[in-house]
């Protein structure tokens, strides 16, 4: 079997493929989590700045509905953008979410020849298995008159894990890397396609985010097939067909009855096959 790559993320190896943001990367060999910490240097005392976090190992990451996020020395790309929020107004932020999303998919494309699938709202997918996360949280009252929105981004990109890893989180079946055995992934490689992918996404923010929300949807795997939708706790919330999404990010699913709901926030379930979800 490969053995993945653990080697620790190269700070200055990065810096040369992407020197623009010599003055912006933090990096960290182990930390509580990026986006944490993003959030305090956002409310420092220097104020706001764009800066991009990245680590080898967090002790108390997160994902979407507070799950943690926990993977061994060297086995993932976790990083955190803080960015403006500005151009865009606070129902529209999810588009930097998109965008970030897209901006790996071109990268896995590009650095592996690997096709990814979005599922919505912004997990990641290699052959059904989630292999990234992304989460984004907000910062409010900020900047010298205490009326800027930032954004720290955290995106967690499966890299160096093993079926044993998998199998121990009790995700087997469920997980993967990002390329699948025999690809190896220069992780400083890796950030900086996706950094300048989406630079190119936020100029289409400020000029016409219509078309990053058309790029998105049409990613989504989500769309035109049954899903189940359920709470935090896990019950069941709605059951129908995903037929879209509104302009500003929620999922459209049309019932049974023929009734259009709109979710915004839970875990969306796709039925397989077989009648099971996934």
């Amino acid at each position: 079997m490969d053995q993945p790559n653990l080697d620790p993320f190269e700070p200055e190896y990065f810096l040369k493929m992407a020197p623009a943001y010599r003055d912006k990367l933090v990096y960290f060999p182990t930390i509580d989590s990026t986006n944490l910490e993003a959030r305090k240097r956002l409310r420092g005392p220097h104020g706001p700045r764009e800066m991009v976090l990245v680590t080898d190992r967090q002790t108390a990451g997160r994902g979407r509905l507070n799950r943690t996020w926990e993977a061994p020395f060297a086995s993932g790309l976790l990083c955190t953008l803080a960015l403006p929020l500005a151009p865009l107004s606070l129902d529209r932020a999810y588009l930097y979410t998109a965008s970030v999303a897209l901006s790996l998919l071109e990268s896995a494309w590009r650095e592996g020849g690997v096709e990814l699938q979005l599922k919505w709202p912004n997990d990641l997918l290699r052959d059904g298995r989630k292999c990234c996360g992304i989460l984004a949280e907000i910062e409010h009252g900020l900047g010298p008159n205490r009326d800027e929105s930032w954004l720290a981004l955290g995106f967690g990109l499966n890299t160096g894990l093993t079926e044993a890893d998998f199998a121990a989180a009790g995700l087997t079946g469920r997980a993967a890397n990002v390329f699948p055995p025999g690809l190896t992934v220069d992780r400083e490689a890796f950030l900086a396609a996706t950094l300048a992918t989406l630079e190119n996404f936020r100029v289409q923010l400020a000029e016409d985010p219509e078309t990053v929300r058309r790029a998105w949807s049409e990613k989504l795997v989500t769309l035109g097939k049954p899903v189940e939708v359920r709470n935090m706790g896990g019950t069941l919330q709605l059951e129908g067909v995903a037929v879209g999404v509104d302009p500003n990010g929620g999922l459209q699913v049309c019932t049974a009855e023929g009734k259009l709901e709109t979710v915004q926030a839970g875990d969306v379930s796709v039925r397989l096959a077989g009648g099971g979800y996934a």
